[in-house]
């Protein structure tokens, strides 16, 4: 797969160890209508494959754990640096692999590197605490979100842990995934023991119905819309949020400096970045001092600290227009930037810094593609209802957080 992969291509679904170009297909975004195009699976063909691979796992050669390891120590690797198999695509290579990333996503090539580079150490850290417990019939589900491919961690936990492991990418962001799934069958992974199950929304339901366990990324709405299961390990927004304290708030220039990466660090999208300040006393200087520092974030070229990803135009009206609706409840926009910058055919949203007065208001907690945050004041009962909410916490000096983890 390249940025300019011809039109006709197919990226077809993987089942039973065989790819299998579905009739139902749907554009790859960022091509247009006449570039590469997304196989998705019906729920019929999904059940009747559960079926078959309930029935044949068992008489599967099995993986010990140190195999496993090696495989995919050897995919991983690929992933990152080497030259890869996309079935339907072609052959593709790390510079091929970001330039389509930077056509789908927006995503600038500093961050692919990065994200390439945290998926190695996350597989690291998997190698080292492995225990060896794998069970060789269970069928694990891992369905991807389109913010960051980073959580293709979660693809490399199942593979440790399962006899097989079902993908289901995002459709709005299928490249990433496309090429491991090619990395680990190139690294000798065995294909009877991946599936690629692109679906709509629908389709997901079905997929969790019929595999053993399950890990889901998404936001409230796939929250909201997913079939329940004991074995559902649902990974939606992050709410992370900052609680500064008056000792913080004494000195704004420094306390701005240590928040800024950890709102605009890779593009805002990890459910790790800050996306509510709670200031337990006046929040205006370190408004403006936070202010101006996302202000100085270049967007084209890329800033060389924390680059910020583009967006489609349509996208970034979208996202202009709900921060606007939220505002009608009051607050200010404190950053100089409006949104969306349009340059072309395609948009930026630059790094946002809202005022709010209170922590009732309709955009606190609201988690966006983007480095966007927003700041209030509250007293201790206001700041610890924010904070109940959060799955990450900051406090000062904001190089550590209270719950949670990064995903």
């Amino acid at each position: 797969m390249s940025a300019d992969s011809p039109g006709g291509a197919v990226l077809p679904l993987l089942r039973a160890g065989q790819w299998y170009e579905s009739h139902d297909t749907e554009p790859v975004p960022g091509y247009g209508t006449t570039g590469p195009r997304l196989s998705l699976a019906p729920k019929i063909l999904i059940r009747d494959d559960a079926r078959r691979l309930r029935d044949r796992l068992p008489a599967l050669p099995p993986l010990d754990p140190q195999t496993r390891v090696d495989l995919l120590s050897r995919a991983v690797d690929l992933f990152c640096d080497g030259h890869v198999t996309v079935t339907g695509w072609g052959r593709q290579g790390p510079a091929e692999f970001s330039a389509a990333m930077l056509c789908t996503t927006g995503l600038p090539g500093a961050l692919v590197r990065r994200w390439s580079a945290m998926l190695r150490e996350h597989l690291k850290e998997l190698a080292a605490s492995a225990d060896g417990a794998v069970d060789e019939t269970a069928l694990a589900l891992v369905s991807l979100p389109a913010n960051t491919f980073t959580c293709l961690e979660s693809v490399l936990e199942a593979a440790l842990t399962s006899g097989a492991v079902w993908i289901r990418p995002s459709r709005r962001e299928p490249v990433s995934s496309a090429r491991l799934v090619g990395a680990l069958i190139d690294a000798g992974w065995p294909p009877e023991r991946l599936g690629y199950y692109p679906t709509d929304p629908g389709g997901l339901t079905a997929l969790i119905q019929v595999t053993t366990r399950q890990t889901v990324y998404g936001g409230d709405g796939l929250a909201a819309a997913a079939a329940r299961s004991d074995s559902l390990d649902l990974r939606g927004p992050g709410r992370a949020c900052a609680i500064v304290d008056a000792h913080a708030l004494a000195d704004p220039a420094r306390t701005a400096r240590r928040i800024a990466p950890l709102v605009a660090a890779d593009s805002g999208r990890f459910c790790s970045n800050v996306c509510t300040i709670v200031c337990l006393g006046d929040a205006g200087p370190l408004v403006g001092a936070l202010g101006d520092l996302l202000d100085g974030i270049s967007l084209d070229p890329p800033d060389h600290r924390w680059p910020v990803a583009h967006c489609t135009v349509d996208d970034g009206r979208r996202t202009a227009a709900l921060i606007e609706d939220g505002l009608a409840a009051g607050g200010r926009i404190a950053t100089q930037r409006r949104l969306p910058i349009v340059a072309g055919e395609t948009a930026f949203l630059p790094p946002t810094l809202l005022h709010v007065g209170d922590v009732g208001h309709p955009l606190i907690g609201c988690e966006l593609p983007f480095p966007f945050a927003v700041a209030t004041t509250a007293d201790d009962a206001g700041a610890q209802s924010v904070a109940e909410r959060a799955h990450f916490v900051y406090t000062a000096p904001f190089l550590t957080h209270e719950k949670g983890g990064p995903r």
